[in-house]
């Protein structure tokens, strides 16, 4: 099993994205398949999205991230891009191939003062695990 550079945590239950993606079989003529999901884990280098949807693997995918789904507020919101690089059961694991580390934080950060979680869990989002005591 690969070891992961950054560890990927849990998220808040409303926590959702979007990833867009090339529709390899042309279903209906379209171009791309646009499919939304649970965030069931995130870090710096990917995320899981829990999706029943079968989604291309490899495909690059534009990511869009929605932290408090009941809000939408612009703080909570964000976008990247990735590739789809693993097919599970419930849904797809991504690597992010560009992603703003300073958003990232942002959102986290909001999101934890919005939730009362202290600040200092926003080290297992985004620390290596061997920065990590």
């Amino acid at each position: 099993m690969q070891n992961r550079k950054y560890t990927r945590s849990d998220v808040w239950e409303n926590t959702d994205a979007t990833i867009k993606v090339p529709d390899n079989l042309m279903h209906d003529k379209r171009q791309f398949l646009t499919v939304r999901g649970k965030v069931e884990n995130l870090g710096a280098s990917g995320m899981f999205l829990l999706t029943s949807e079968r989604v291309p693997v490899p495909a690059v995918a534009e990511i869009t991230i929605n932290f408090d789904t009941s809000s939408n507020m612009p703080d909570l919101l964000m976008t990247a891009s990735g590739k789809t690089v693993r097919l599970g059961k419930n849904g797809v694991g991504i690597k992010f191939t560009t992603i703003d580390l300073s958003k990232l934080q942002k959102c986290i950060i909001q999101k934890i003062n919005d939730t009362g979680i202290t600040e200092c869990e926003i080290d297992k989002y985004l620390l290596p695990e061997s920065e990590k005591k």
